[in-house]
């Protein structure tokens, strides 16, 4: 549910009279649970109880760290007196009645001071009834991290919702409940585990141990933790009496661009995490891009956002220093603004980079584990800042220069690109938060426009994982593999090259990766086929065999086209590059030459061009079996000789 929705149901809850039970928000950690109270509901429910005489009193409490009933009465008694303090209420100086149940046990041994008000509670017994602690709306953060027994806690939410008439809203991770007591003198709940000779072995790298190579009596440092979560956590307490206190659970499933709008430009309750300046309106015209980022990193937790924010701020300073004159600072600054966001997560949330993909020169490619379809260029320096906090400004200026550099050989070649003009399939990324009905009508009209050719290439892989997920979840009932056969049918008749950019997909489903794969790849194929034969259509349209000069010139060009597609002979026409090399001299075949060598220059080629191996050694064949005839001419037999020493050498890197 989005903030819009709970905010509805919250106004309902407090309306009603007769809902005689506690209003659960649950969330994940960081997803803005208490920022949607502070900045949305606490000024809802306050504008509900406006011009009423009996007005309720609204009052916030985290439960984080609270070890005893006794401190949390003390807490609500102080947090009652503090906003009737702060409202201008006479009835601070005139004293609060304690409330058997509830205030009690705060009334012994507790003094309460508050700017110019200052008492000691015990003596308020001795005060006339001038007000009641009841009709509160109280809302409990952090029950999640609550150290005091759920069963205490509920039974205690319970009394204050029955006896004293208040309304509970209270927002927690769900699934986390009760596991707080886990935790608690956990080195006795280890060594009872561990009795009977069990054994802590480490963990495997990258968590790859399963449990058949592992001997009865032995368990890694993860199982005891999770062991010891399933054998003390009072989760499953929770979820028995759960339905005696709480009458309704919301799931808070925030949009992260709403959310990173909030958080950077604040709102009408908030003046937002950063102040006005040069950063924060960066920030809020590469919103697009953030958001982006955050997507293919799977996440949208606002406590990492906020993270991201305090160290990108250093980087985003250095950068707009040295290079906000830069033709190419856009693609510099989002260069760096992609990876951080991607660093800053995996570390945060514990997820695995793949830094080994793939690299050239001193640049170095990474991916989510998992994810093997969108990789973003590795950065040291900002890996370096992520471990100690330190910006070194001699590496950032360096990896800018490379990006330059990389861009001045994309502004020769680049891509008309080619956008969708359907709108639906966008909408649906975002599915879980709507209603059933509203998805399946969404998905009716992306087929539609589908079925209209109005999707380009890019959407095909996000419109295959939507429909495999809503099956899975039974919202749609379509044949998938139709939508296959239509999307190979348009690639069929493309006259565009076109690429993918999609948003990437994490499967924690193995299934729901193979039937992906199962439809997708033969697309993949297909549109690697397709791209084939239009770039060399497109490369003789060029007339780029027209003479070795113009073969180098096109060949440099298209460096990082082929690199990205990881093959350079498959663009290639032999049969056309073998004619322009017999008609050549010696110095325009040394051109042909350079023209390999501009492609062909990183030190790991072989975790690029491996599929170049068999068209390279046709190539080769031929030239030598061209070079046993051509020794009249010798200068031109030793440029032929040249030639075929550089395919060798390519070949030798590739195996």
């Amino acid at each position: 549910m989005n903030k819009q929705e709970i905010q509805q149901v919250v106004e309902s809850y407090i309306k009603n009279e007769n809902a005689r039970y506690a209003l659960l928000i649950s969330g994940v950690w960081g997803c803005g649970k208490t920022f949607l109270y502070e900045n949305y509901l606490a000024d809802a429910i306050s504008a509900l109880e406006v011009g009423k005489n009996n007005r309720k009193t609204n009052i916030y409490i985290s439960l984080y760290g609270m070890n005893s009933i006794e401190a949390l009465s003390k807490q609500l008694l102080s947090n009652y007196l503090i906003y009737a303090k702060a409202n201008g209420n006479d009835i601070v100086r005139k004293g609060v009645k304690a409330v058997s149940g509830i205030l009690g046990a705060a009334s012994r041994a507790f003094s309460f001071s508050a700017g110019a008000v200052s008492m000691d509670l015990e003596k308020l017994n001795e005060l006339s009834t001038t007000i009641e602690v009841k009709d509160l709306v109280i809302c409990f953060d952090d029950l999640e991290r609550c150290s005091i027994s759920i069963s205490e806690v509920f039974g205690y939410i319970n009394n204050l919702i029955e006896h004293c008439n208040c309304k509970v809203i209270i927002l927690a991770d769900e699934d986390n409940i009760g596991k707080t007591y886990a935790n608690i003198n956990v080195e006795q709940k280890y060594q009872t585990i561990l009795t009977g000779g069990r054994k802590v072995i480490r963990d495997k790298p990258e968590d790859k141990t399963k449990r058949t190579d592992l001997a009865t009596d032995e368990l890694t440092m993860k199982e005891l933790k999770q062991l010891n979560e399933t054998l003390y956590s009072e989760n499953y307490i929770y979820r028995d009496i759960k339905e005696k206190v709480i009458g309704k659970t919301c799931k808070y499933t925030p949009g992260i661009e709403e959310s990173l709008k909030d958080l950077i430009m604040g709102n009408a309750k908030s003046k937002g995490y950063l102040e006005e300046g040069k950063y924060r309106q960066f920030l809020t015209e590469h919103m697009d891009k953030i958001v982006n980022a955050f997507h293919e990193a799977g996440n949208n937790n606002l406590r990492v956002a906020a993270m991201w924010i305090d160290l990108f701020e250093e980087i985003y300073k250095v950068t707009c220093k040295n290079f906000n004159e830069s033709e190419y600072y856009e693609e510099i600054v989002a260069d760096f603004l992609r990876y951080s966001i991607w660093i800053v997560v995996a570390d945060r949330d514990n997820k695995t980079l793949i830094s080994n993909l793939s690299y050239y020169g001193d640049q170095k490619y990474v991916h989510f584990e998992n994810h093997k379809y969108t990789y973003t260029a590795e950065y040291f320096f900002v890996n370096k800042y992520m471990r100690n906090a330190y910006l070194d400004e001699a590496e950032l200026v360096k990896a800018a220069r490379d990006i330059e550099k990389r861009c001045k050989h994309e502004k020769g070649y680049k891509k008309q690109t080619i956008k969708s003009q359907g709108e639906t399939c966008a909408r649906l990324y975002e599915w879980k938060l709507m209603e059933d009905d509203e998805i399946r009508n969404y998905i009716k009209q992306m087929l539609k426009e589908l079925e209209e050719n109005k999707y380009a290439y890019e959407d095909y892989s996000n419109i295959l994982i939507l429909l495999i997920m809503f099956q899975k979840y039974h919202l749609y009932k379509g044949d998938i593999a139709a939508i296959q056969s239509k999307m190979l049918s348009f690639i069929d008749t493309d006259e565009n090259v076109q690429e993918e950019r999609r948003i990437p997909l994490s499967f924690s489903d193995s299934e729901v990766e193979e039937k992906f794969k199962f439809f997708y790849d033969p697309i993949a194929e297909k549109r690697r086929i397709r791209n084939a034969f239009l770039e060399k259509k497109e490369i003789e349209e060029e007339n780029a065999y027209e003479n070795a000069q113009k073969f180098l010139e096109k060949c440099t060009e298209r460096e990082e086209y082929y690199l990205g597609h990881k093959s350079f002979m498959e663009y290639i026409d032999q049969e056309k590059l073998m004619k322009l090399i017999k008609k050549s001299t010696a110095r325009e075949i040394y051109a042909i030459v350079e023209a390999f060598k501009a492609v062909y220059y990183m030190g790991n080629l072989n975790d690029f061009y491996v599929s170049d191996i068999e068209m390279l050694t046709r190539l080769k064949n031929s030239l030598t079996e061209y070079n046993k005839n051509n020794v009249e001419k010798i200068t031109n037999h030793l440029a032929v000789e040249a030639l075929i020493v550089k395919i060798e050498n390519v070949l030798e890197g590739l195996r």
